[in-house]
């Protein structure tokens, strides 16, 4: 029989995965029409938020593997959205930085995404996403997972 403190971690396991699987459809109409893939929106999104940075510090902060996000800078780069240098401190490493194209690309996707989830969750009183919204950040930090998403608002 499962202890209450187990069917309250079930339950708000249950609640954060439907959730996220409903405003994912959002996201995903709106990074469509935008010609860009989840990982490429978070890429931009860290670069326009903290500035030039390393592949090793985006994989860390975004969660990704070093394969995955070196294939998503290679797309990012072959579409004009970033550059990639030679990091004068460090030769084993680059420098990644977002181009004018990808700081617009960016801020005009961000807005989009972020205008996307208001109206889907318009129907929701405005004291229950500022409740619901703190208490999953204490969720999150205390499971030392805060980081990747306050990244704040670059758009």
């Amino acid at each position: 029989m499962p202890t209450p403190r187990e069917l309250s971690s079930l339950s708000l396991g249950q609640h954060a995965v439907r959730l996220q699987t409903l405003l994912e459809r959002h996201v995903v109409d709106v990074l469509k029409q935008h010609g860009l893939s989840r990982g490429e929106l978070d890429v931009l999104g860290a670069l326009a938020a903290g500035g030039d940075v390393r592949p090793q510090e985006l994989s860390s902060q975004l969660l990704l593997t070093t394969g995955g996000l070196s294939n998503i800078l290679r797309r990012l780069e072959a579409d004009g959205h970033i550059t990639r240098e030679a990091n004068a401190a460090d030769a084993r490493s680059s420098i990644v930085r977002l181009t004018e194209r990808g700081a617009a690309t960016a801020r005009d996707t961000g807005a989009a995404v972020t205008e996307a989830l208001a109206r889907a969750l318009d129907a929701v009183d405005e004291a229950v996403l500022d409740a619901a919204s703190e208490h999953l950040h204490h969720v999150l930090v205390s499971l030392d997972e805060d980081a990747p998403v306050h990244r704040g608002l670059p758009w």
